[in-house]
């Protein structure tokens, strides 16, 4: 898998919570978690050649929020949230957590790179009109 995203990158977009030596780690973690939700884009398409580098740098900064959010709770993978439990009880006791880590993902990432992905277009599934499939389709003799 190749990296789309450099420390230095990281760093200019204003980012900060991971330091250097452990960066390869955590950026591999959260671009796997990333491209699994874009349904893998940047593998079809060139993202230094990216027509709409809005859309481009987007999906760097959700790489970014989401090194972060593996930095600050730990959890890198779905499975990695064994003892977040939305509730327990034990006769008349009952306990429940106000906070749940699960309650800042989507879709395993975490809430603020969900958000910058959707703005630019990048969790769209469906297919354009027919009208556009037409007329950009090319013509086969």
């Amino acid at each position: 898998m190749e990296a789309r995203l450099t420390f230095q990158e990281y760093s200019d977009l204003g980012y900060e919570a991971v330091k250097v030596d452990v960066f390869k780690t955590i950026e591999r973690q959260a671009q796997r978690a990333v491209d699994s939700i874009i349904d893998y884009f940047y593998e079809d398409h060139d993202i230094e050649n990216d027509p709409d580098k809005k859309r481009a740098d987007a999906y760097r900064a959700a790489i970014c929020e989401q090194i972060d959010f593996i930095q600050a709770t730990g959890i890198g993978a779905s499975y990695e949230n064994g003892d977040d439990f939305n509730s327990i009880s034990v006769g008349r006791l009952s306990l429940q957590p106000t906070n749940h880590v699960s309650d800042n993902l989507v879709n395993g990432i975490c809430k603020e790179a969900y958000r910058l992905l959707a703005h630019y277009g990048l969790l769209y599934r469906g297919r354009g009109s027919d009208w556009y499939v037409a007329a950009h389709s090319k013509k086969i003799m």
